[in-house]
């Protein structure tokens, strides 16, 4: 499902929308992991259980994300270059999860019977890692990481670098949308008003637009995908192995391996998406400067962790414990 470009290059009601959502994602980003803190349910010796009602409600606003969608950019201007909208939601459904699973963790730490952090030090006993921190710090560690996405988009909002902002935020077609605006010649029409994006119109990119889009793709990578996904992926596939190992499948592990799931599945496809558009930039990699000397510097560990990741959720059905390290399946004594 997609939707079209069709609009005013005048019409400012999808960069207000923007705004409106950043401070929304923000709030809803606080309110989530808080609330799952404070009435998580312990579940013995594994995972606590954060209640439904939270899961649903990050699906409704998803849902809401879309729908905002829709409304600024009509089905009727379809023309297939916009991305997906069902990417949109599972976007928006990635940071409530990732909410939920970290405010999981961090209520659990003060359940009574969870060992989840006796089990964490037993594995990194067994590892390479020559230090111990507790599971409840690096949760909170990594929503934070969430945040620094949502910060950076206000930034370039505020410079308005609308395309940027939309994609830091998740709202695929928003982005489109912009991005059909940055890469076009805007020569306007009667007015200075310029259709962009409609059946039949040809876009001219011009060399600062493919810079532009080409620095966009790879902040997106940072932020969003080594900042967001990749670090969530391998603290969630770690929780839910020691979780399984201690208590076995729960309605609380449950929750986590959909979390898991769907940060695997997106870290995947941004890590796609990053490629193809710095691959097809027309600007020459060495007029990127020091992003490009980021993202080269970036991208041979980055796959080795991306594998690694893979690996550990390959582990939570193979290993006896349910969990990797770089040795090999780790052991859980209880």
């Amino acid at each position: 499902l997609s939707v079209g470009c069709c609009r005013s290059v005048m019409d400012p009601r999808p960069r207000g929308l923007l705004r409106w959502w950043l401070h929304g994602l923000v709030a809803f980003s606080c309110f989530l992991m808080l609330t799952a803190v404070a009435t998580v349910e312990c579940n013995g010796q594994g995972l606590g259980e954060t209640p439904s009602f939270l899961l649903v409600l990050a699906i409704a606003v998803g849902i809401a994300a879309t729908f905002t969608e829709v409304w600024v950019a009509p089905p009727e201007c379809s023309d297939g270059r916009c991305a997906s909208l069902f990417l949109t939601w599972l976007n928006i459904l990635d940071v409530g999860t990732d909410c939920l699973s970290a405010g999981a963790i961090i209520g659990s730490h003060w359940c009574e019977d969870s060992k989840l952090d006796e089990a964490w030090k037993q594995v990194l006993d067994q590892s390479l890692l020559p230090f111990h921190m507790s599971l409840w710090l690096i949760a909170a560690l990594a929503w934070a990481a969430g945040g620094i996405q949502l910060f950076f988009a206000s930034r370039v909002l505020d410079r308005e670098d609308f395309a940027s902002g939309a994609d830091l935020m998740g709202f695929e077609t928003l982005a489109a949308m912009e991005w059909e605006l940055v890469n076009t010649d805007q020569d306007g029409g009667p007015d200075g008003v310029s259709d962009i994006g409609c059946p039949g119109d040809a876009a001219t990119p011009t060399p600062a637009a493919e810079e532009k889009k080409a620095l966009g793709a790879g902040r997106k990578f940072v932020l969003r995908v080594l900042t967001e996904n990749l670090i969530q992926a391998h603290l969630q596939t770690t929780v839910l192995g020691l979780s399984l190992a201690l208590g076995g499948w729960t309605p609380a592990s449950r929750k986590m391996l959909v979390s898991v799931v769907l940060s695997l599945v997106l870290l995947l496809w941004k890590t796609h998406g990053g490629l193809v558009t710095m691959a097809t930039s027309k600007e020459a990699p060495e007029d990127l400067g020091i992003m490009y000397c980021v993202l080269c510097g970036l991208f041979s560990p980055y796959i080795v962790c991306i594998v690694y990741a893979i690996a550990k959720m390959v582990a939570i059905f193979t290993c006896p414990d349910h969990v990797l390290n770089v040795t090999g399946c780790a052991e859980v004594d209880f």
